[in-house]
């Protein structure tokens, strides 16, 4: 027995000191460790991302086309008759603003034609046809001379050949140009009580204006 002693005692200490090797391997903290691809020599590199052509944002620049308003697009007719109003003289601006008020807020359809509406516009503006409220700025006859169309302003009272109509003669209040190069304007017309529709604003011809009234204080 005892020559077995010291043979057990180092049987148990290698059993003690296996057991103490393991035990630090197990509550190893369990680190990871990643190596770069490659060397980075710029320190910019690792907090930037590099961005291919298809990533890369998209900026829309104010020198760019495809935000730039072409110069000759055409103007709303929203926006023609308020410019109008604002450029109008007083006098103007009164025939406009009630013009509208007649046509688009209040509806109204009156009795007769072309010409009493207008001429109603210029009534309730405070133009009446009496009390030297009205001026002729021009007068031709329906197979001309026609005006030069320098000559008209927004909220004359014009007299004209509709081309587009018959080549009939028509009354309506004059908004502005539309295309003042080929006499395109905008106008305040009236188709008549018949129709049981108020004034509208149309486009017209007006390459024959043969008589142009404007109101004056």
């Amino acid at each position: 027995m005892n020559f077995y002693k010291p043979l057990i005692y180092y049987i148990l200490l290698l059993l003690l000191v296996g057991c103490s090797t393991s035990n630090d391997l197990l509550h190893e903290p369990d680190y990871q460790v990643f190596e770069p691809d490659h060397q980075i020599n710029n320190p910019e590199e690792a907090i930037e991302p590099v961005l291919e052509p298809d990533d890369s944002p998209q900026i829309l620049m104010e020198s760019s086309p495809s935000v730039l308003v072409p110069q000759n697009q055409e103007r709303s007719q929203q926006d023609i008759i308020l410019e109008a109003e604002q450029k109008a003289t007083d006098q103007g601006r009164k025939i406009l603003t009630t013009g509208r008020q007649m046509a688009i807020i209040d509806k109204e359809i009156i009795p007769g034609g072309c010409w009493d509406y207008a001429n109603e516009i210029f009534n309730r503006a405070g133009y009446p046809n009496t009390g030297r409220k009205r001026k002729t700025i021009f007068k031709g006859a329906k197979k001309g001379p026609y005006a030069a169309i320098s000559l008209i302003q927004p909220g004359d009272f014009l007299y004209y050949i509709n081309h587009s109509y018959g080549d009939i003669e028509h009354s309506a209040i004059f908004v502005d140009w539309i295309d003042y190069t080929n006499k395109e304007a905008l106008m305040l017309s009236y188709g008549g009580e018949n129709r049981r529709k108020p004034a509208r604003y149309l486009s017209y011809d007006l390459s024959s204006v043969y008589r142009i009234i404007r109101a004056i204080n």
